[in-house]
């Protein structure tokens, strides 16, 4: 069954955070709970107690540049992310993200107009439309098969259900 939207608040933050600041790699081999723990880190404590208690991520300019591994994204999941909106992201940071079912929407529109931390934010898949404070936002619609896998939680989850359906 496909997801159709992510209801949650938002955490804030600016330009220019990257993978690395997310997660550094002598943390990357960590459980689910020790990434959690972790992320977000290098920037402050305050980050890391800030992306925790929020699904929604709101970032400006080029999320997740610089590595290619997968954990940082991994470590955002374990720590509760369900989305990031941004104004734009690192292609390899993108397709981890979805990898590991955090749906990523670039949508400067949004990032522009003073999303506060805490604010809440509804994405919805199908439509392809986030509302904040009354306001309407449009991004593609989800394929199905991208639906399904922030669903299923991950990539590899989507596939065990796929194989186990047939």
């Amino acid at each position: 069954m496909a997801i159709a939207a992510i209801t949650g608040t938002a955490a804030t933050f600016g330009d220019h955070v990257s993978a690395d600041v997310i997660l550094p790699a002598r943390h990357s081999f960590l459980d689910a709970e020790g990434m959690a723990a972790n992320v977000l880190m290098d920037l402050s404590a305050e980050a890391n107690a800030k992306v925790r208690k929020h699904a929604i991520i709101v970032a400006g300019e080029a999320f997740g540049y610089g590595t290619g591994r997968e954990s940082p994204s991994r470590a955002l999941r374990a720590a509760g992310v369900r989305a990031v909106v941004a104004k734009s992201f690192s292609r390899l940071f993108f397709r981890n993200a979805m990898n590991n079912g955090i749906l990523v929407v670039q949508c400067p529109e949004l990032v522009n107009c003073g999303v506060q931390d805490g604010d809440g934010i509804v994405l919805d898949l199908q439509v392809g439309s986030i509302v904040w404070k009354e306001k309407t936002f449009q991004f593609p619609p989800v394929t199905d098969v991208v639906a399904k896998i922030m669903a299923a939680g991950n990539l590899i989850n989507y596939g065990r259900q796929l194989l186990a359906s047939r």
